[in-house]
């Protein structure tokens, strides 16, 4: 099969796995089948060794334009619970997750438990934005574009936006965003804090790429349970945390890494990880 005819390409280079969406005649819109096949290939990640670090990007003119509108307008085979004729059958699983595979892929990114980097041009709208604020840090270039388009098609928040945005940019701004629907360029997404890093057009992957390998040859063990402890803090106590950080770092002090990063430390030399 070609290329072109893949929803998703992916790719592995010095321990770091490439996801690119690769719909670009739809700037890379999510069809039921792709968010099935992205959230499949984040789980099936999670047991991967060879994968340190993962970038997320599109192909051609957009990161991601959000949901097929195709679907959302509930006139495609595959029913969308409120907009789809009433009478039609919904699958059980889905009255009880409408989003299905659409919000399973968020899900995914955090669980997966490595360092996850966003390499954005473009559109990044709608359940694109959901899955660029999920990832760990989000790198864009001059044609960068995000938007929480919701309410402009007169829908609501969904992929994780509720919950990502007033963390990244503040209640505020927040409510400014899902209620407006505006379109940020992309010096205000930096400046409103949904870009960590702007950089020049088409720069954006190749900077994104080497954050991730910096990541990639770091104790992956420890950078890993060093990310899971800061997505747990978002809904637990200074108490819990205390707790949790005593057992994660008992579990990564029994690493080969940490033997080796202490060693390296007290031998005045730079450490070689292993991942391990």
């Amino acid at each position: 099969m070609a290329n072109k005819d893949k929803l998703i390409l992916f790719s592995i280079e010095d321990n770091v796995g490439v996801i690119t969406l690769n719909r670009p005649d739809k700037l890379n819109a999510v069809s039921w089948e792709l968010a099935e096949e992205l959230a499949g290939l984040f789980y099936s990640l999670r047991d991967n060794d060879e994968v340190r670090a993962v970038v997320l990007t599109g192909a051609g003119r957009g990161f991601c334009a959000g949901g097929d509108v195709d679907w959302i307008s509930g006139d495609t085979d595959r029913p969308m619970p409120g907009t789809s004729d009433p009478s039609r059958p919904i699958p059980r699983y889905q009255r009880k997750s409408p989003g299905g595979p659409f919000v399973d892929v968020v899900r995914q990114i955090v669980a997966l438990e490595k360092p996850v980097i966003a390499a954005i041009h473009g559109p990044a709208v709608g359940a694109g934005l959901g899955y660029a604020l999920a990832c760990d840090r989000r790198f864009g270039d001059s044609t960068t574009k995000m938007s929480a388009i919701f309410t402009k098609i007169a829908m609501a928040p969904d992929c994780g936006i509720s919950y990502f945005l007033p963390r990244l940019v503040g209640f505020s701004n927040a409510l400014m965003l899902v209620e407006t629907a505006k379109m940020l360029n992309a010096q205000e997404c930096r400046e409103i804090g949904l870009l960590d890093e702007l950089l020049a057009e088409g720069e954006a992957y190749d900077a994104a790429v080497a954050y991730a390998k910096s990541l990639a040859q770091r104790a992956s063990v420890a950078v890993d349970m060093a990310r899971r402890l800061i997505h747990m803090s978002q809904t637990h106590t200074l108490e819990q945390m205390l707790d949790y950080e005593a057992a994660v770092g008992t579990m990564v002090a029994s690493t080969l890494d940490a033997r080796e990063g202490t060693a390296a430390f007290l031998e005045k030399r730079d450490p070689v990880y292993r991942g391990v």
